[in-house]
Order: C-alpha cells, then sequence, then structure tokens
C-alpha cells in the first residue's frame, strides 16, 4: 500500500489484505480526518447493502423517453461552474 489515504474506500468495503488493513488502521490512528471519512464510507455502504430494490413504475421508461425530447441540454459551463462552487463548500479544512 503505497498511501493509506487511497486506502479507505477499500477498508470500508473490507476489501484490503490482512498486512494492507494493519497499516491503514495504524494510519487511522494518527490521522483523524481518514478514521472518520472511513468511518462514514463504511455506513454509508452499509446502508447501501440494505436498501431494499424497489420495482420502476409501470410506463416510467415509455414516459421518459417520450419527454426527452422536448428538453434542452443545459449550455456548456453552467453545471462545472455550480460543481466548482459545490467543492469549495464541501472540502473540509484539515482534511489530510
Amino acid at each position: 500500500m503505497d498511501d493509506a489515504h487511497t486506502a479507505i474506500g477499500a477498508y470500508a468495503l473490507h476489501a484490503l489484505a490482512d498486512d494492507e488493513r494493519v497499516m491503514f488502521l495504524a494510519h487511522c490512528a494518527q490521522c483523524p480526518a481518514c478514521s472518520q471519512e472511513s468511518d462514514e464510507l463504511a455506513a454509508t455502504a452499509a446502508r447501501l447493502g440494505s436498501a431494499l430494490r424497489t420495482g420502476v413504475p409501470a410506463g416510467l421508461k415509455e414516459r421518459v423517453l417520450n419527454d426527452i425530447a422536448g428538453v434542452r441540454q443545459e449550455a456548456p459551463g453552467r453545471f462545472t461552474a455550480g460543481l466548482a462552487r459545490w467543492r469549495a463548500r464541501v472540502r473540509r479544512p484539515g482534511a489530510c
């Protein structure tokens, strides 16, 4: 494992080898940001795993495909400007 920060997702999904897991946990003992992020990702993964699958309402696909022809595509740049603002808001101080 070259960088413990890149192992957060794999740890949260129980996909690290035993030696990598030990190294990652040692890193988390010294890095509260990674520890918190791995806890949050593990909780999210657990919630996603327990989500119930629901059926698609009858006719939804046909309605979407029929309606899409009348929807204009957004102009380039609007989405990326909003994305930049969102990223600036969610950056956490002290994250490693």
